[in-house]
């Protein structure tokens, strides 16, 4: 290779007759893929799909909210209150199981039912006094018996499972 050859070559090849890269345009991000269709179909269903579980929950759990208002309004003394509050855990129930399965049930019976189907656990001596009160002559409550139906209710109220076989 010759000297002028070496020069020319040098010449084309300088930095400054280079060109500019010619880049392709971006590809948009609009129409999306078929598959970008079907996963936001997919997704919306399942949306759809959790708002409507969610909403009937929360209505299947009205007469839970209600029942707790309704215990907040009840008195702190008083037989009135102590039955009042057995009365609101009945209701509760058949609400909850139906009128054939716990309108029935008394004394040790109901207090079963309601061990077994909530976290509940009922002592022999509140079993005893409520039953007195129910049932027997017994017309007076004291405070610790009272603030123990409450709880027991309050409890009964919030953590029974709805709906299952007696």
């Amino acid at each position: 290779m010759t000297q002028s050859e070496m020069n020319e070559t040098v010449a084309q090849a300088s930095l400054d007759r280079l060109h500019d890269i010619i880049v392709p345009d971006a590809i948009g991000f609009f129409p999306p893929a078929p598959g970008w269709y079907i996963v936001v179909s997919l997704l919306a269903a399942w949306l759809f799909h959790v708002a409507v579980v969610r909403y009937k929950a929360y209505r299947e759990s009205a007469y839970r909210r209600d029942a707790l208002a309704e215990l907040a309004s009840i008195g702190a003394t008083g037989e009135e209150s102590a039955l009042a509050l057995l009365l609101l855990a009945k209701r509760v129930a058949i609400a909850a199981y139906g009128r054939q399965k716990t309108a029935g049930l008394s004394n040790e019976a109901w207090w079963d039912f309601v061990e077994a189907h909530s976290k509940v656990k009922v002592d022999d001596a509140l079993r005893r006094s409520t039953a007195q009160l129910l049932y027997g002559e017994q017309t007076e409550i004291t405070d610790g018996e009272l603030k123990a139906i409450r709880d027991i209710v309050q409890k009964w109220i919030k953590t029974h499972r709805r709906g299952e076989d007696v």
